[in-house]
């Protein structure tokens, strides 16, 4: 992954190492944790130079000889074993365990440094390590690997046959060529080939099902015919461009002859816990004493996200339906430009609109094969609200599409992740046949029945999605519920069969207009648990037109939620209208924003004149 890709793929770097430096010392002191049985961690390199700066080089992703000969220095010192592919294949297939603290230690991109830098350290240490080859760019794709790494600067076949003559160095795919963007929508973003349906503006559509996974298996394939012609080996492994992969292609790759399978994530891995491994990404020319602290998190920690504080803003993408794609994106533009100034880090974006007002669902904003689609909005908006503005978005469908009016939620979901493999997750709309399950503090049968129904529909929908979504991000579900009284009694138990399933509940009201209901939540907020806490998510839809003490008694309301420990807040109903006064009343609340020096008011200057 290059610098060319920093832009298009931000969304897919999601293990940066720019932690602060620790002692060495400090770091062997708390090293001593319980390490699980098979589980091994896997760090991910790119160009190694002898000239990459301290801080803020022009690649992000190089790393100085230097500070690699030393963290190689730090593994032997400190008891790390580095294995090889064929170590974590062979104790997948349970013929043999993985020694204690083992790494996997891997090169992307066939850099020339791979053999003029690293070569000579893997013989020094007596080290293996793998390298991801996309094999066009050594057979001559120049446009690509020039833009990535310059010209003459990849390795050839003989210096990798030297390599694997030694017995340190294998080699896996990195694609023949699809470590490249590719059309994903109308309004022309580039994104991952080999995850995404590419759009054919000629015929105005996507390529089929078939011609997608047609695409990928062929050029997997040549891949491994190339590796293995050129330097008689058996590849087993694909290391995926910019760790885009779901289960769909995971499975392809397969059908490929590759069945071990590489994304980017924030965890080590066991070998029996998948198919596809994550990978740690080095960035920013990190010390040893760094990488040794990301390992630590790696082995301390699960991908725990329901731990993380989210702000969320949700919004009807009917606001962006335009005459044209140039009024779309000045749209947009000023959506992203109004969330990026609230520092917000999650959007909810309802994909779906009643639009001739007679109660049911009757458009979508994403291509389908159930409902119309009214404008192909959804793929621009989520990879533009990811890349430019790092925001994580849910989509929001009703589940009264299956339960009145007879669609296919699953399906629906699957048409939606298919072309946006990089969502986060699903928001399930429950309307209010089903408040008996937050009112009850028992469920009776019929409740029990009801619930049952939307658990059975969410999980058909979650298994859907799970098969196209990117498995570097974290797919997560939510039910939400729009509160309409005080009875809050079945909270505490909604929550615990939301949290058995590893879903998320969100609640919406407006605690002003029905201060009941927010005097009931905070009654119950008091006997939820902390990790019951960290699974609620509590949105306020607020009044636009509120006065000024109406205003302070949303802020009040938002303080509140926290000094309970609900770290999951947001306003349920944002729109670009009334953008002005959620800035100017509700920064502080809603914001994540930890310096007040980085603040910046959009509506100030040319931006308010327009928005008047």
């Amino acid at each position: 992954m290059r610098k060319i890709a920093t832009v298009l793929f931000a969304v897919v770097l999601t293990t940066n190492l720019t932690i602060p430096s620790v002692s060495l010392a400090q770091n062997v002191k708390n090293s001593a944790i319980e390490i699980p049985d098979n589980l091994f961690v896997t760090l991910t390199f790119h160009d190694v130079r002898d000239d990459v700066a301290k801080a803020g080089d022009s690649d992000v992703y190089a790393i100085s000889t230097k500070n690699l000969a030393q963290y190689f220095a730090w593994i032997q010192q400190e008891g790390w074993h580095p294995i090889r592919l064929e170590d974590v294949w062979q104790a997948r297939q349970k013929k043999k365990s993985l020694p204690p603290k083992s790494v996997l230690l891997t090169f992307d991109d066939g850099a020339l440094s791979s053999y003029t830098r690293v070569f000579p350290l893997l013989k020094q240490y007596n080290f293996p390590a793998v390298f991801a080859i996309p094999t066009s760019w050594i057979n001559g794709n120049t446009k690509d690997a020039y833009a990535a790494y310059g010209e003459n600067n990849l390795m050839n076949w003989d210096q990798m046959r030297e390599m694997q003559e030694s017995g340190l160095a294998e080699f896996a795919s990195h694609s023949d060529n699809l470590h490249k963007g590719i059309l994903a929508n109308p309004q022309k973003n580039m994104q991952p080939a080999a995850i995404t349906r590419e759009y054919l503006p000629k015929v105005d559509k996507y390529e089929s099902e078939q011609e997608y996974q047609e695409r990928v298996i062929a050029d997997l394939k040549k891949s491994k015919e190339n590796l293995d012609f050129q330097l008689g080996i058996n590849s087993l492994a694909i290391f995926w461009p910019y760790g885009a992969v779901t289960k769909e292609s995971e499975q392809l790759a397969a059908e490929a002859g590759l069945p071990m399978s590489f994304s980017l994530g924030s965890m080590s891995t066991l070998v029996d816990s998948g198919t596809t491994y994550q990978r740690g990404l080095i960035m920013d020319n990190p010390t040893p004493e760094m990488i040794h602290e990301e390992m630590l998190d790696f082995l301390t920690f699960a991908r725990a996200l329901y731990k993380q504080r989210k702000s969320i803003i949700g919004f009807d993408l009917s606001e962006m339906v335009s005459p044209n794609n140039q009024v779309f994106d000045q749209k947009l533009g000023q959506l992203l430009d109004q969330v990026n100034a609230l520092k917000t880090d999650t959007m909810v974006l309802k994909a779906v609109a009643d639009e001739n007002g007679d109660g049911k669902v009757d458009v979508a904003y994403f291509p389908n094969q159930q409902l119309r689609m009214r404008q192909d909005l959804l793929n621009r908006t989520v990879w533009q609200a990811r890349t430019r503005i790092s925001n994580r978005v849910y989509a929001e469908l009703p589940i009264s599409l299956e339960t009145k009016q007879g669609f296919k939620l699953d399906e629906l979901t699957a048409d939606l992740v298919r072309n946006n493999s990089s969502i986060e997750g699903l928001m399930i709309e429950m309307g209010d046949d089903f408040l008996c399950g937050v009112q009850d503090k028992i469920w009776d049968a019929a409740c029990s029945q009801k619930m049952n129904q939307v658990f059975q529909i969410k999980e058909r929908a979650k298994e859907k999605a799970k098969y196209y979504t990117n498995i570097s991000n974290n797919y997560q579900t939510a039910l939400k519920m729009t509160l309409r009284d005080k009875h809050l009694d079945g909270l505490k138990l909604l929550l615990d069969q939301s949290l058995a399933q590893g879903d998320f509940l969100y609640l919406e009201f407006d605690p002003v207009r029905d201060p009941k209901i927010f005097k009931a939540m905070q009654k119950q907020l008091q006997q939820l648990n902390l990790k019951q806490k960290q699974y609620l998510i509590v949105s306020f839809t607020v009044d636009p037109n509120a006065s000024k003490s109406e205003w302070k008694e949303y802020q009040y309301d938002y303080q509140t939620l926290k000094k309970l420990s609900v770290q999951k807040i947001g306003i349920n109903n944002y729109h670009l209208k009334d953008g002005q006064k959620i800035q100017e009343n509700l920064y502080r609340e809603l914001s994540t924003n930890g310096s007040p020096l980085t603040y910046r008011n959009p509506f100030e200057g040319n931006l308010a004149k327009e928005m008047k």
